[in-house]
């Protein structure tokens, strides 16, 4: 790659309304549209409300000096950020959810650090000193910090949050990844493969909210999941991370 081109942020929604509508809102706002390439919007025909609909509509018809784009996926569950990141036209991609779970004033800091380091691979976590959870199970804190400190034994790294779905990297690295989930762990392979790969991380601090609208499907029994992606990707030969 030869720089930071502009950014195509990746967000996915089946019954976000007003958070929808605040996530793509703040953006606008907060960001230079010189650095915006695209907001891709993602949502899957089966699940989707009619009022995460309407709303995508509404987006989709305002005026707008930033094109945002919404497709109905046909990959399953969170296979859909692969179909985005094949379409997407910017230097880079952010992905980020649109509940606002996550603090969405890292987004131009995340743009101002890839201007100046556009090969580097810049990812929020949120334990990073200062930062702090919100509304956030105590217990599943704690298994998450505990996971946090197993896969960077595993992985031999200093990477505080493995896990979470919020970062800006080069585009053409996500398109050459060859993406194995569909379902949660897909966030911890985009982490895990281009570590694996030998690809700079640098870590940014960012709050964690619990979500206001809908209700998450990441749930415990997800974890047996998460554990075998980690091992899986750890052991599997550099040569079968990439597309053939």
């Amino acid at each position: 790659m030869s720089g930071f081109k502009g950014v195509s942020i990746v967000t996915g929604t089946v019954t976000e309304t007003n958070t929808l509508r605040e996530t793509v809102r703040f953006i606008l706002e907060n960001c230079r549209h010189s650095d915006i390439t695209e907001i891709i919007i993602g949502y899957p025909a089966d699940r989707v409300t009619k009022e995460c609909l309407a709303v995508i509509g509404e987006l989709e018809s305002a005026p707008c000096d930033v094109p945002i784009i919404a497709y109905q996926q046909k990959k399953e569950r969170l296979a859909y950020l692969t179909e985005a990141f094949d379409m997407a036209r910017g230097s880079h991609i952010i992905t980020v959810d649109s509940d606002m779970a996550l603090d969405l004033s890292l987004i131009p800091v995340m743009i101002e650090n890839a201007k100046k380091e556009p090969e580097t691979i810049f990812s929020a976590s949120r334990w990073l000193g200062g930062n702090k959870f919100y509304g956030y199970n105590k217990f599943k804190k704690v298994l998450n910090i505990c996971a946090q400190k197993f896969l960077s034994v595993l992985y031999s790294s200093d990477l505080t949050d493995f896990t979470i779905p919020y970062q800006i990297i080069p585009t053409d690295i996500l398109q050459a990844i060859e993406f194995e989930e569909t379902g949660f762990p897909i966030f911890l392979e985009m982490v895990l493969k281009p570590l694996r790969l030998g690809y700079k991380f640098k870590e940014l601090p960012t709050d964690c909210h619990s979500r206001t609208e809908g209700k998450s499907s990441n749930s415990f029994a997800q974890i047996p999941q998460y554990l075998r992606t980690a091992l899986h990707v750890r052991f599997m030969p550099k040569e079968n991370i990439l597309k053939k």
